[in-house]
């Protein structure tokens, strides 16, 4: 049996929404056991459209950033166009 995990819940998905996020990237999302709705993904990914990224390996981009002294940048995503994925993988790119 797995741990029970917290997650996020609609009043976050609701600010995400209020603040024009265009992007969620972070290791919390929906808690387990799940209830419904799930509302990361079946509210902020399935109605909102909001992209949801998953374990993301931040370090080398801290450590760009701090050599540059820039903490902004355009963040590009391309996910392939595959009907019916879930789950696929990116890879992200910081302009400065």
């Amino acid at each position: 049996m797995t741990q029970p995990v917290p997650g996020l819940d609609l009043s976050a998905v609701a600010w995400l929404d209020e603040h024009g996020a265009a992007l969620y990237i972070g290791d919390i999302s929906d808690a387990r056991p799940p209830s419904f709705p799930m509302p990361m993904h079946q509210v902020a990914l399935a109605r909102l459209g909001l992209p949801l990224v998953d374990a993301a390996a931040l370090d080398d981009l801290a450590d760009r950033c701090a050599a540059l002294r820039r903490w902004s940048f355009m963040l590009v995503l391309a996910p392939p166009r595959i009907t019916g994925t879930t789950g696929l993988a990116v890879n992200p790119l910081a302009v400065f």
